[in-house]
């Protein structure tokens, strides 16, 4: 079961950042973490080798960051702006991601070295410690740049489908796509599959392992195999579908009623006996969707 898990979420759609501001942004932050790092573990063992140059050895210690900062927006830059790697065809996923991440920082750090080797006189390094220290080091480096580049992206990503939705109108949500079309939803793990109709689902939870869908013809919950991600990306093309909280989605035309503050507020839908809760993130949004229905 984890292995169709981890299967399922490197095949998942991934959402190519078109944006070079954001990799300006991204890249001064590697860069200062890289720089803090060095400052505190001394990666490249500084402290044993001689600068060449009459240079200090902190001010030497800066040049990692600035050099690893420079080559990923310039490899950024190259990739989408020169490049225009975003308007390939092709389908993007995770794994496509990850491999892409993995060479830009191995890319950055072959420079680092470089840099490294210009800048200090390391004499004759012993084989042995080049391969148990010089190297773990190394990747000790890449993994919580790596893991922070995967955070800073799906963060963005995040934020950018919240604007789209705000922004998006009621009468496009009405009319952009057939709702009232019975479609059929497959679980990614099991042998199952359910009907529903679109615009008769009035709220989706995730449930453990299983999502619950819940549909104003039915007035009952049905379950089913799968991620709410996963039905999230399936139901996509029903904008009147809309992320309230990080284990709901809600039909914002079956919104019948509202009470809290700005900082958390409770749905009442059409039949639904319960309340949906809207976290704090995602308030503005459905408000802004409620004004605009109540319009």
């Amino acid at each position: 079961m984890t292995l169709t898990k981890i299967t399922y979420y490197f095949q998942q759609k991934h959402q190519l950042i078109d944006n070079q501001k954001y990799y300006f942004k991204l890249s001064l932050i590697i860069g200062i973490v890289l720089t803090v790092f060095v400052y505190i573990f001394d990666p490249y063992d500084n402290h044993l080798a001689v600068p060449k140059f009459e240079i200090p050895i902190k001010i030497i210690q800066i040049g990692y960051g600035i050099i690893t900062a420079l080559v990923i927006y310039s490899l950024y830059w190259l990739l989408f702006r020169k490049l225009k790697f975003a308007k390939g065809k092709r389908a993007w996923r995770t794994y496509h991601h990850w491999l892409l991440l993995v060479a830009i920082l191995s890319i950055a750090g072959f420079i680092g070295t470089v840099y490294h080797r210009f800048m200090m006189d390391v004499g004759e390094v012993d084989t042995q410690y080049y391969l148990f220290v010089t190297i773990p080091r190394s990747v000790s480096i890449a993994i919580p740049l790596f893991i922070i580049t995967l955070l800073l992206d799906q963060l963005y990503t995040s934020q950018q489908r919240l604007k789209v939705a705000a922004n998006l109108p009621v009468t496009q949500v009405a009319t952009s796509i057939d709702s009232n079309k019975k479609i059929i939803l497959k679980s990614p793990v099991v042998n199952q599959c359910i009907e529903v109709v679109p615009s008769q689902i009035e709220y989706i939870k995730a449930s453990g392992n299983y999502v619950e869908i819940y549909t104003t013809e039915a007035k009952k919950v049905q379950l089913l195999r799968a991620s709410l991600r996963f039905i999230a990306e399936c139901l996509q093309s029903y904008p009147s579908l809309v992320q309230c909280h990080r284990q709901y989605y809600v039909n914002i035309q079956k919104i019948k009623s509202h009470k809290g503050n700005s900082q958390r507020i409770l749905l009442n839908l059409e039949t639904a006996t319960n309340e949906i809760p809207v976290s704090k993130s995602y308030v503005k949004k459905i408000l802004l969707y409620i004004q605009k229905e109540d319009n």
